[in-house]
Order: C-alpha cells, then structure tokens, then sequence
C-alpha cells in the first residue's frame, strides 16, 4: 500500500517547525554561496531556534494527545460479545425466563433479565474495555456534576466536561506521527548546534578582515590565520571604517600590539583621549606607552612590540623614520631564523609624508615571513 501522508500528523505548530526548518536551510544556502553580511547567519540561528520551540509545542501539545483508534478492536470485542452471549444461550437457553421486550426480534429472548451475577459482571468487564481511556475520564466527570443544577452548580466541572474529542488514528499513523515528531525535534536540535558552529567559523572568518570585522575579541591569531590570514598590508585610506584612533582602539581590544607613527600632535591627542583607558594598565595584556626622543630606544620598542608586551605611541617626524629603518633592520634578523610574532602586531604608518617605497616594499615581505602587518592611514596619491 503506497505511504499517504495524514494532514493530521502534525498541528499548526508542528507546521511551521517544518517551514521554519526550511528557511534555516535556506539561509544557509544564501550564506554560503553569494556570502552577504554576518545577519544571515544569525537569522538561521534564530529560526532553527524557533522551529525547535514550535516543534517542543506540537510534541507536547498535540502529538502527545493523539488516541490510537480502538475501532477494529471494538468490532472484535462486539463479536466476542455477542460469541459469549450465544454461547451462554447454548449453554442454558432453557432455563432463563423467556422474557422479551416490544423492540426485540423473534429470536432475541436473552437478556440481562435471564443471566446470573457471573454472567452480567463478563458482559459489563467486556463493555469496560471498548471504552476509551478519554471516555471514562469524561464519564467520570459527567458523573460527578450530576444532581448539581441550578443555585451553586460547579460550572467549572461542566465546562471541562465539555472538553473536545482528542484526534484518534490508527495505530501505524500514530506510530509515523510520533516519528516524524521526533525527526522533526531531533533535526531542529542539530540545526540550533550546526548554526552555532556556522556563526563562530563567519565570526572568525572576518575577524582578519578589514573589510568584514565586528566585534572585535581577543582571538589567537594561530586560530584566525588558519581561516584568513591577515594581509600583509592593509591600506584603510580609499574606505576607513573608522577613525585612526578608533581603528587604534580596535586593535587594543583585539590584544594586538602596534606601533602608531604620527608627526602631528593634535593626531596623538586623540589617540591619547581614545586609549586612555589602556595607558599603564594590563588591560588586554597591552601597556601603551608614549615616546618622542631617543632615551626610549628603538631596540626597547621593537621587544616590546614583537612580543605583545605593550603598544607604542611616537610623536616625532624624525624619530619615526629612524625607527622604521631600525624595525626593518630587526625584522630582516628575526625573518632569517624564521621567527614569528606570537600575536599579529602592527605597524600603523600616519605621517603626512608616505612611507618610501623600498621600505614598503621590504616591509610586506618581511610581513609576510613574520606575521605583523603593515597600515597605512593615509592616501598619499
């Protein structure tokens, strides 16, 4: 017999758990092949979330509640009624009275008035089993309210007496309404699990992506890089999406170390004002610190930028062009036993004049080979 489905498996609710489960794929599909803004994920997320809820409502509310059909079981248990009667008519169909009633038939002379207590209590066990479990339940409230009309009537007993009649099915549709149930709930579930994988992996994805980055947390960047690696150079000058101070910050939160070239104090006033919840706290593991002459020594900056220890603020023209040169001649050392930044640092190049180019060019291949990255803040075209 080819598989129908039943309309009645499922209520409203378990439904739209089904259309629910089908946008989550659909979003998925979306995030994955066209890869449009961070929102479509979290969308899925929220749906599969909501197809669990409203597949948890039709388990319970619905599914739970569906009566198998006694119907076929009633029809065997009426034969063996009516078998037993006529076996005890066999059996002693002389000695009861012949008592017969208007409305019975020519051979219809047993009844109850003809049988003994043995006999009425098997016809009245037989009876008791045809009904349904929500039938004595209602029969048994029905019972109770009896005798109560009028003046102090319990209208609360009524009217849950007047309860509707539970959906009843046969036995192999109850049995695939409970396992399509259980489908239903078990592969919300894996979606909820599947969306939260999908919206850490999108997360760090973008997290070494100018372009894409929100929120930014203290990652590994051994962790990041496996997914993006962070570009060599990154120039924010054709669309920053933020201010250089705030871009300052966004590193800060991310615990990656840099060093911020400026010439202009009004530039490092509010990058001051900006970071100035970080100066000489550990907060991030990073200490920012300022310098403008040459008794903080360009060795001492570069330690303490390679290995996270602190940021580096420099106000000066000309001290930023000899450490630079002094960086690029620390860099080549570090490239040459391969070495690499445990944490990618940064250098942050805003001075009015560009950087030059063989410096920028050796500086992205030492990015490259070491893991810090370079930043250009300014259009120099």
């Amino acid at each position: 017999m080819p598989f129908e489905w039943n309309m009645d498996y499922f209520s409203l609710s378990g439904y739209a758990s089904v259309m629910a489960l089908v946008l989550v794929f659909t979003l998925w599909f979306i995030h994955f092949i066209f890869k449009p803004q961070q929102i479509v994920c979290y969308l899925a997320m929220g749906m599969a979330i909501m197809a669990f809820s409203l597949g948890k409502h039709n388990s319970l509310t619905y599914v739970n509640k569906i009566q198998p059909d006694r119907s076929q079981q009633k029809a065997e248990l009426e034969a063996k009624i009516a078998a037993e009667q006529q076996a005890v008519l066999d059996q002693r169909g002389e000695q009861v009275a012949q008592i017969r009633f208007a409305e019975d038939a020519e051979d219809e002379f047993l009844d109850r008035a003809g049988l003994d207590d043995e006999d009425l209590e098997n016809l009245d066990n037989i009876r008791e089993e045809l009904t349904p479990d929500w039938k004595r339940e209602k029969k048994k409230r029905s019972a109770s309210t009896e005798g109560s009309e009028g003046e102090g009537m319990d209208t609360a007993a009524i009217e849950e007496s007047a309860e509707t009649e539970p959906i009843v099915m046969l036995e192999a549709d109850l049995m695939r309404a409970n396992h399509f149930d259980y489908w239903n709930l078990q592969i919300s579930k894996w979606c909820m699990g599947l969306g939260l994988l999908i919206i850490l992996y999108d997360y760090i994805r973008r997290h070494n992506r100018y372009e894409s980055a929100y929120f930014p947390l203290k990652i590994p960047s051994a962790l990041a890089n496996l997914v993006t690696p962070y570009p060599s150079v990154v120039d924010r000058s054709s669309k920053p999406r933020r201010s250089v101070p705030d871009e300052l910050v966004w590193l800060t939160k991310r615990g990656d170390p840099f060093v911020y070239f400026s010439s202009n104090s009004a530039n490092t006033k509010e990058v001051d004002e900006a970071l100035v919840s970080f100066f000489g706290k550990k907060k991030n593991s990073l200490q920012i610190i300022k310098t403008g002459t040459s008794a903080f020594t360009d060795n001492f900056a570069f330690e303490s930028w390679w290995f996270g220890r602190s940021s580096v603020i420099v106000e000066s023209k000309e001290r930023s062009e000899s450490m630079i040169g002094s960086f690029l001649d620390l860099l080549e050392g570090r490239s040459s036993t391969r070495a690499r930044v445990r944490q990618t640092a940064h250098l942050v190049w805003d001075l009015d004049s560009p950087i030059p180019n063989e410096i920028k060019n050796r500086l992205e291949q030492l990015a490259a080979r070491t893991g810090f990255s370079l930043l250009l803040c300014k259009n120099y075209e």
